[in-house]
């Protein structure tokens, strides 16, 4: 199986496995563009809880994971890798 996380696209040393391992991505998705995708979200949602526990309203708390998002997302394809 290939790993297809941004990582390892770039040629680090980081398995889809060690990913889903420590977030509980099922391992299904190991292998497939699908992992980005599930990354993005559960950071999206860390982001999200971490700003709303640092005392951020949950409007703006929401806006700026989703825009940590988009860069995060614009970065990967500026940099050539895959979703």
């Amino acid at each position: 199986m290939e790993d297809k996380n941004w990582l390892a696209q770039t040629g680090r040393d980081f398995k889809d496995s060690d990913f889903g391992k420590e977030f509980g991505i099922p391992q299904s998705e190991w292998g497939t563009g699908q992992i980005n995708k599930i990354m993005l979200d559960r950071v999206h949602a860390m982001n999200l809880a971490g700003y709303i526990a640092e005392g951020i309203d949950e409007k703006k708390a929401r806006h700026m994971a989703d825009k940590r998002r988009s860069m995060a997302m614009k970065a990967a394809k500026d940099a050539g890798l895959t979703l």
